[in-house]
């Protein structure tokens, strides 16, 4: 028998708006598409070591909610209540906050609970199977007219192969055995058909924005600074590029400088609604 495969994020300790080169301006325009109000109940569901809240309390202080930050990885758990307690306590903020430990594709949560529920980058970690059963789950977590925002790749079909070679080719060489088992990488359309499939109407993309992919940026964050990982990840890059059309080459931004491959992918803000009985 094979032993489990390790979660990759009990031990991945990386920032993450470093790794994906995320902007304050993308998180200004993306706590501005939650516009959550005082005394909302809200869910970020895959929240990592809570990002979101973070940027959320730093941008609106005098906001205060219920919020559960549920995730699969205590290691990031335990991470995002170091950070959210301090800024909490600094703000005098009075947010009740908890801190769910659950798989995704096993929640237990009180159904018609939630104002709104988060859910950023995080689709894609679990397979498809799990996937539709995770959106029908989040469909009877949430209250009737209540919302879903979810942050996800911008991906079409011109160059989600691409994207999806590249962050597996990634995962492989970090060691990252969870990641390449179980990601699923959605195309905007089946993105769609699954949330209008589990009940969810009025789907938006509210706006993309640019994800600036340098590969130098992994170096230090997930590669422990080996640099034989970066060069093979590198060529790999540049060899399956070759596949890609050019109108889709020359979309993407493809260039190197040096150990630095860039590519320009695209990311998306999706807004979604239960319907009102």
């Amino acid at each position: 028998m094979k032993p489990p495969v390790l979660n990759a994020y009990e031990v991945r300790n990386a920032d993450y708006s470093v790794v994906h080169a995320e902007s304050e301006s993308d998180f200004d325009q993306f706590i501005a598409a939650l516009n959550v109000k005082d005394g909302e109940k809200v869910i970020d569901v895959g929240g990592g070591y809570g990002s979101v809240m973070i940027r959320l309390l730093q941008r609106q202080p005098q906001v205060s909610f219920a919020y559960d930050l549920l995730d699969g990885g205590m290691f990031q758990l335990k991470k995002g209540e170091e950070q959210i307690s301090a800024l909490l306590e600094r703000h005098q903020n009075t947010s009740v906050v908890r801190y769910l430990h659950q798989d995704a594709g096993e929640l237990t949560l009180e159904p018609e609970h939630y104002d709104l529920v988060i859910c950023k980058m995080f689709l894609h970690e679990l397979p498809a199977h799990v996937q539709k059963k995770l959106i029908g789950d989040l469909y009877k977590i949430i209250k009737p007219g209540g919302r879903i925002v979810v942050w996800n790749p911008d991906l079409e079909a011109a160059d989600h192969r691409f994207f999806a070679s590249v962050i597996r080719k990634k995962d492989e060489l970090a060691g990252f055995g969870s990641m390449v088992q179980n990601r699923h990488f959605l195309l905007n359309d089946d993105f769609r058909d699954l949330m209008l499939e589990a009940g969810f109407v009025n789907f938006q993309k509210l706006f993309t924005f640019d994800y600036h992919l340098h590969t130098i940026n992994r170096l230090d964050q997930e590669f422990a600074g080996d640099r034989s990982k970066l060069t093979a990840w590198n060529e790999h890059i540049l060899h399956i590029a070759h596949e890609l059309g050019a109108d889709t080459f020359k979309k993407l931004n493809i260039n190197t400088n040096d150990d630095d491959i860039y590519i320009n992918f695209k990311r998306g803000i999706f807004s979604l609604q239960k319907p009102v009985r």
